[in-house]
């Protein structure tokens, strides 16, 4: 995959050898680390909707294939929401792996790639040409507050995100739980984030 026209190619290969390919054309700024997050949870994505229960997920992109099974450190709030959103898809399988590909084993992904220049959603044979709008995580604002060295309004979100600390009365409870889906916790700090769609 390749940042070149905001595009990406997905392939899906069933046990029998039969081939599903989608190509997506991206309306919004994606780096390439972006991009290939975008195309691996679509495939994640494509790939429950239509029933797998055991799959072996491919990407030739050494980053995320790191940063999803624990190797890489997910630098960044994006990154991390990215990473974050990958590990959920994978938990919803029966079993899944992510294993990394070699570039030059990915030639079908690189042709349908090319693809997903098109601007409208066609079903071409058995290819699914697609425009995703949005980016498959909340757009984060990044905002940093401060990092905690003692006691502040702050204190309850940041300990609640980052050990799950709740108070003991019920209200405080749901306005603390309300008040922390607008922070992210990275490297000891909270960071303000304005969502455009829910995570998952």
């Amino acid at each position: 995959m390749n940042n070149n026209g905001a595009r990406a190619g997905i392939v899906l290969v069933t046990p029998k050898g039969h081939h599903l390919m989608s190509a997506i054309h991206f309306k919004f700024y994606v780096t390439n680390n972006d991009a290939e997050y975008e195309a691996l949870i679509n495939g994640l994505k494509i790939a429950l909707e239509v029933g797998v229960v055991n799959l072996i997920a491919r990407s030739d992109s050494k980053l995320v294939v790191n940063q999803v099974n624990g190797g890489f450190q997910a630098r960044g709030p994006r990154m991390e929401l990215y990473m974050r959103c990958v590990q959920h898809l994978l938990r919803k399988f029966g079993s899944a792996k992510l294993e990394r590909v070699p570039r030059e084993e990915n030639s079908n992904v690189d042709a349908l790639e090319k693809m997903g220049s098109h601007m409208d959603n066609v079903l071409l044979g058995q290819i699914l040409l697609g425009i995703q709008e949005i980016p498959s995580i909340p757009e984060v604002s990044v905002f940093q507050i401060q990092e905690i060295p003692q006691e502040t309004w702050m204190t309850p979100i940041h300990n609640y995100i980052r050990a799950g600390t709740l108070p003991e009365d019920k209200l405080q409870v749901r306005r603390l739980r309300y008040q922390a889906t607008k922070y992210v916790e990275y490297d000891g700090v909270l960071y303000r984030r304005g969502f455009n769609q829910p995570l998952l």
